[in-house]
């Protein structure tokens, strides 16, 4: 059932995660619960202790193949759902796999747990929810409309993509994202609200923390205050900042914050490696240099690791028995 106070549009975000959680979860969850007319369901074979959870927080504690037989039932056929990362490519489905527990909500989403949130409302407006069935592309964060068309459109068809071959390809497709459900949505010229300005997706092919979408500053830092997400930048003599819907962190290696951060610190900087305590704003480009260095060593073993994956898969992909559609 909706939270009380939810505004306008109700929404529900469904994360299953199986294994270890990040040791950022509790910042995690203080910026959930920074959100309180958003809901989360996050679904793990994980124990989280009641005191950790925020109200607008609900655990489901499940296996990995009790979900896959759930799934089964829900889309009517036998998957192939070999690891836990496999399950992107569910995620279109959601509305219907999770129908019982999306009862009462307008709109349902799926989100990663390697992230951060700002002020979600303020970024996903009335206006916009009101106008789109769909809201938002990235597999890290999207939205549908919990309505019968909505919940659907995974079964939609377009020249080479089938969520039949996805859901038994053993192989990640990208299917909550731009290897199928945009691609399907275009063939049906199906409008849906993007802009990826809202989100700081960091690039992990670096070191130094840089957002996929532009624009990106010699001299920047990241920090999450009072709920709120920020790019702190220097543009020529100008200091000025950016706000985000959220952080993605792409599964970054992340230091454990220091003490109780999410609980002692209405502040945080959100570095290459960890967070730390903010207690002011940063002092020109040197501190931000400090809050954001670079590693040029790191930054030459993803370019040889990169470069070595794209051969792999230009060659792989000639023999590939479930090719993408384009």
């Amino acid at each position: 059932m909706a939270t009380e106070g939810m505004g306008d549009q109700s929404i529900r975000l469904i994360l299953p995660y199986f294994g270890r959680l990040p040791p950022y979860t509790d910042l995690f969850l203080a910026s959930c619960a920074r959100n309180p007319s958003v809901e989360w369901l996050l679904i793990t074979d994980q124990r989280l202790d009641e005191d950790r959870l925020p109200r607008n927080v609900v655990v489901q504690t499940t296996t990995f193949d009790a979900l896959k037989r759930r799934i089964d039932q829900a889309v009517g056929m036998v998957t192939t759902l070999p690891t836990p990362y496999k399950l992107s490519d569910f995620r279109p489905a959601y509305g219907i796999i999770f129908a019982e527990e999306l009862t009462g909500f307008d709109f349902w989403g799926h989100c990663d747990l390697d992230m951060i949130f700002g002020d979600i409302r303020k970024f996903l407006t009335p206006e916009i929810l009101h106008a789109y069935n769909k809201v938002l592309i990235h597999g890290h964060l999207s939205l549908y409309r919990n309505c019968d068309e909505a919940n659907n459109y995974f079964r939609l068809e377009a020249p080479g993509i089938s969520f039949r071959d996805v859901f038994t390809s053993p192989k990640n497709r990208a299917f909550d994202e731009f290897g199928g459900i945009r691609i399907l949505l275009n063939h049906h010229r199906i409008p849906m609200f993007r802009d990826d300005s809202y989100l700081a997706d960091i690039n992990n092919h670096f070191y130094r923390m840089e957002t996929v979408h532009p624009p990106n500053y010699r001299h920047q830092c990241f920090y999450w205050e009072e709920g709120r997400v920020f790019k702190e930048f220097r543009d020529g003599s100008k200091q000025a900042r950016q706000e985000y819907l959220c952080i993605h962190l792409q599964k970054r290696p992340m230091a454990a914050p220091p003490g109780d951060l999410h609980r002692s610190a209405q502040a945080w900087y959100i570095m290459p490696r960890g967070f730390k305590p903010k207690e002011s704003t940063p002092d020109g480009p040197s501190e931000m240099d400090r809050l954001n260095p670079d590693d040029l060593l790191f930054g030459l073993r993803i370019y040889m690791i990169s470069t070595l994956w794209h051969l792999k898969r230009r060659i792989t992909r000639r023999f590939d028995p479930w090719p993408r559609g384009h």
